[in-house]
């Protein structure tokens, strides 16, 4: 069964998580935007399929890592993300630094949107079971309680009335040995 101390490590890691998923929303709501912006902007500067073609030709190495954190048998998703081996080849008589620069800049902004990703997972994960949980209390404090309180108020009743049809057997009993 769940502890209280369990409940409220939850409810502060719910709350924790909120509070996280504003703070990264906020960053990569603002970020993003201009990041996108300034790439597709390349497109001023050189034609599209260059840019296209700029951009697929810069390597780089992205790792995700997966696991799972377990929090009142709730398995949270962990994840983290690093960015490796950046590098953009130079053409003759073609800069793409401007390419490059956005690219990195989208790059850099990725580790954000990977733990936004992973904290939105996880509250959503978390509001189910919190969802689940209050079925649960409401089926007891509705249902089932209630059901428990009918029945011990109906064997507290035929307990009572066993115990006056007792009460008046021995009454009788004692009345008959005394006329005897």
């Amino acid at each position: 069964m769940f502890s209280l101390g369990g409940v409220i490590s939850f409810s502060r890691t719910f709350i924790r998580l909120a509070e996280e998923y504003g703070e990264y929303r906020a960053h990569v709501d603002h970020e993003l935007p201009d990041e996108l912006a300034a790439f597709k902007g390349q497109t001023a500067t050189y034609p599209a399929v260059v840019v296209e073609l700029l951009s697929r030709t810069v390597s780089t190495r992205l790792n995700i890592e997966a696991g799972t954190k377990t929090v009142m048998n709730v398995a949270l998703p962990m994840l983290s993300f690093s960015i490796s081996d950046f590098e953009s080849p130079s053409f003759a008589g073609l800069e793409g630094a401007g390419v490059e620069a956005s690219l990195l800049r989208l790059y850099e902004l990725m580790p954000s949107i990977v733990k936004l990703a992973q904290i939105e997972a996880s509250i959503r994960l978390m509001a189910d079971e919190i969802e689940r949980t209050r079925r649960r209390v409401n089926a007891l404090e509705y249902v089932m309680i209630p059901n428990l309180e009918e029945t011990t108020r109906f064997i507290a009743s035929k307990l009572d009335e066993n115990e006056r049809s007792n009460t008046t057997r021995l009454l009788k009993i004692k009345e008959m040995i005394r006329s005897h």
